[in-house]
């Protein structure tokens, strides 16, 4: 559907500019007339050719910068505040520049006579589809100021959970990198010179220090290939599973098998999906439609697939709880959480019960993890320190002895 800037007067006169989207002048005529102005002049917006705003703003946005817009917006609207005048007041205080430029573009475009989500709709990266369906939702029901205030209580959720994900994975990751560079440097420059002494001194070698020689010889002659290789390694990681489903899918299913930190990421995945799932059936969207929008939430393909069958299950006639139950990645508390929410129906209230209560275990079970991964790899990094000292001090020793 065509986009059309137009210029139109108001029964006092006044002049008025926006823009809309109508299949045609006369049908954008016809809409301006149902809001009490007249058309004075259009011209078809060309696509081609976006401002630098537009294309600033059609990006993924901070999800602190998302979380703000949603609480000023739901608060001005229950305060009985229009949508245009809380849009405008949001516009005037937003600091960050990209999302300025959406802001003002949801300001035009609603004072055109777009609604809410059909504003929304238009910045595909910076407002989720679930966002959209939401807003959709909560203006059919007349309820957008409860939608706002749910969709940003969404986005805090999601924002704890991310940070307890990287404070699970920031300490073993520095530790990681730490422990690859301090071998990396022994190897490549410290080995080479003391086994140039000992080649010199012709001192008789242990079998651990022959290893080590033999390691930095190898890394001393293709150590910038293997770092190379380390590189090219930890991006193909990155970004194997975007260009192959089949990768992605064994990744994932890596990451639910792994020990100790496979159960975390079931438990982070089964929150994301009670979670989503009771904000959308809560803000009046249907069952079916509600796993469809959550599908792609769950942050695992594995659970993706899963909430697909259940999905399939209930199209087809079947509770919720019994395609859930027939797979064993579900957990049997939400099996059993959502089966009382069916018989109650409070479907909706329970899924937040269980999402409440994913929350406070996985902090716990982050908590406990760091508590016993820590000591581990201090004494795992002592040890290896350990050994690269004994390798270097035995030939010494042996040196002394043999005197």
């Amino acid at each position: 559907m065509p986009t059309y800037q137009y210029t139109a007067v108001d029964d006092l006169g006044q002049k008025l500019r926006g823009q809309m989207d109508a299949a045609s002048e006369p049908a954008l005529e016809a809409m301006l007339r149902k809001q009490g102005h007249w058309l004075a002049e259009a011209r078809e917006r060309s696509l081609a050719a976006p401002t630098r705003s537009r294309m600033r703003g059609n990006r993924p946005a901070p999800r602190r910068v998302l979380i703000e817009f949603f609480l000023q917006t739901g608060l001005q609207l229950q305060t009985g505040i229009a949508l245009v005048d809380a849009l405008g007041f949001g516009l005037e205080h937003q600091m960050n520049l990209g999302f300025r430029a959406v802001q003002r573009d949801l300001l035009e475009r609603v004072r055109a006579g777009s609604s809410f989500s059909e504003a929304l709709s238009a910045h595909p990266r910076t407002f989720a589809p679930l966002v959209i369906s939401l807003v959709r939702a909560g203006e059919s029901s007349g309820r957008l100021a409860e939608t706002c205030a749910e969709i940003r209580r969404n986005y805090e959720w999601l924002d704890r959970l991310m940070a307890d994900m990287r404070q699970a994975l920031l300490y073993p990751a520095f530790v990681l990198v730490a422990t690859i560079i301090f071998f990396f440097l022994v190897f490549t420059f410290l080995i080479p010179k003391f086994a140039a002494v000992l080649t010199e001194i012709k001192v008789k070698m242990p079998w651990l220090t022959r290893v080590f020689l033999d390691i930095s010889a190898f890394m001393s002659s293709h150590g910038w290939f293997v770092g190379i290789g380390l590189v090219a390694a930890g991006v193909g990681l990155v970004f194997a599973p975007r260009l192959s489903p089949v990768i992605a899918r064994l990744f994932d299913r890596v990451k639910l098998a792994l020990p100790i930190v496979g159960p975390i990421h079931h438990l982070m995945c089964l929150s994301r999906v009670a979670q989503n799932l009771a904000t959308l059936y809560r803000s009046g969207i249907p069952l079916l439609q509600s796993l469809q929008l959550c599908r792609t939430l769950t942050g695992n393909r594995i659970l993706e697939d899963a909430v697909a069958e259940v999905e399939t299950s209930v199209n087809a006639g079947r509770t919720m709880n019994e395609a859930m139950k027939a797979n064993p990645v579900f957990s049997r508390l939400m099996v059993q959480m959502v089966a009382v929410g069916e018989s109650t129906g409070s479907l909706g209230d329970s899924l937040q019960h269980v999402s409440d209560y994913y929350d406070e275990l996985v902090p716990r079970q982050v908590k406990k993890f760091l508590s016993v991964l820590e000591p581990t790899l201090i004494i795992v990094l002592i040890f290896m320190v350990g050994t690269v000292a004994l390798a270097v001090f035995l030939p010494i020793a042996t040196m002394l002895d043999a005197k």
